[in-house]
């Protein structure tokens, strides 16, 4: 046991390790990071996380024992209005978009056991593979078209559920769509996927973690039966927080209750979700953010706020494909604002540079322009989501300076 001078020691050097823990993103800085744009809270989140940032705080006035049931403040209201925005009969929280795809594949695997296979788009985000993993299960791969532009076409879903078909003798335990992928930012039309799953009647999960609150989503329309969704990637909230979207003929499968009892006490606990093991853990600041923007997510998801998103990235990616040597990656025109571009120009400006791959990150943010990763220069992705129109042309003018100061263009 350390004694009272060690522990002193000690205790100063973790005071001077972390108890000024800051980030260098403020707002004199334009952060174009492609996986924080569609997170950053709202001033109405900010207020909510100050009110909300202790731990369990959300549940001061749980009376039921279950966060889904809290009226004060409304989540139980927050749950109802956000399934109708879904369009989809049921909405439940989870630690993340994630874990949201690992409930479903579990829950499937034991009302279809037999099945052991998940039809994924090769787009995927690796928690996709993940979630097939820990229930072991088998993955089977949609190829895309290939470079350049990665697209994916729905026909090639339904030669692979054949060929599960065929191999196996069962069809797909549940054919998973990303939305919007985080590679390219590549956007997938949900509509014929869920047609061909309905023609099948094999479960369809759509991921939105990069989608949902950025992209409108009509899941009843494109026969979803799952919805996997990120608030800290893309419904500006605190982060980690995720929505799993269920349609009513699972209900019984994802909300079920808890049956055990405690041998000599007795104990049982009948109120409680076994799914996800009481209540899924974002007891404070994560979903009370989330709902504190939610009615910013439902303005910035109509068809003129999206459409005007839309046409800010293409004005970017119009003018950098002006520089010599590069070249922007995925379907164009974009529809999502997350965009990768294959950067050969800066790559050979790195080889001889003294701060190799570092100089282009540098380069920005003397400029004011952070989210670039570090190192990197062969290929860059960003996001200009949310930025206003003056930040956008900004960012652009700022690629096109660092392109002539190395003579690229």
């Amino acid at each position: 046991m350390r004694d009272n001078l060690t522990n002193l020691k000690y205790t100063n050097e973790l005071q001077q390790k972390y108890s000024n823990l800051t980030r260098s993103v403020n707002e004199e800085f334009i952060n174009i990071h492609p996986i924080q744009r569609g997170g950053i809270l709202t001033p109405e989140a900010y207020k909510a996380l100050i009110a909300y940032a202790d731990g369990y705080s959300l549940c001061d006035n749980c009376l039921k024992g279950r966060i889904d049931k809290i009226e004060n403040p409304p989540v139980i209201e927050f749950l109802k209005d956000s399934a109708s925005y879904f369009n989809i009969e049921n909405i439940m929280p989870t630690g993340a978009a994630r874990k949201a795809k690992q409930i479903v594949m579990k829950i499937l695997s034991k009302k279809y056991p037999k099945r052991k296979t998940v039809v994924v788009d090769s787009l995927a985000h690796y928690t996709t593979y993940l979630a097939i993993e820990t229930n072991d299960l088998r993955v089977r791969e949609v190829p895309h078209e290939g470079y350049p532009e990665f697209q994916l076409n729905s026909e090639r879903f339904r030669e692979i559920i054949n060929y599960v078909i065929k191999q196996e003798s069962e069809p797909p335990l549940l054919v998973v769509l990303t939305h919007v992928d985080y590679k390219y930012g590549n956007y997938n039309d949900p509509n014929p996927i869920g047609e061909i799953c309905q023609e099948f009647d094999i479960p369809f999960l759509l991921n939105a973690a990069y989608s949902g609150g950025i992209l409108p989503i009509d899941c009843k329309n494109a026969h979803i039966d799952f919805l996997a969704c990120s608030g800290h990637k893309s419904m500006a909230a605190s982060g980690p927080i995720g929505l799993l979207g269920f349609k009513e003929e699972y209900y019984e499968d994802v909300m079920v209750h808890s049956k055990i009892e405690g041998n000599i006490t007795n104990k049982s606990f009948h109120n409680k979700i076994c799914t996800f093991m009481g209540c899924p853990p974002v007891y404070g600041a994560p979903l009370v953010t989330l709902m504190a923007s939610f009615p910013t997510i439902v303005k910035r998801t109509q068809e003129k706020y999206v459409s005007e998103e839309s046409k800010k990235v293409n004005y970017v990616i119009k003018n950098i494909q002006k520089i010599k040597d590069l070249k922007v990656l995925g379907v164009l025109p974009k529809i999502h604002p997350l965009t990768n571009v294959e950067t050969e120009c800066f790559q050979k400006v790195a080889e001889t540079h003294p701060r190799r791959g570092f100089f282009l990150r540098e380069e920005f943010k003397e400029r004011g322009i952070i989210g670039m990763l570090p190192g990197i220069s062969k290929e860059i992705k960003f996001n200009t989501f949310n930025l206003t129109w003056d930040q956008v042309q900004y960012f652009t003018q700022v690629f096109m300076d660092i392109a002539k100061k190395y003579q690229l263009l």
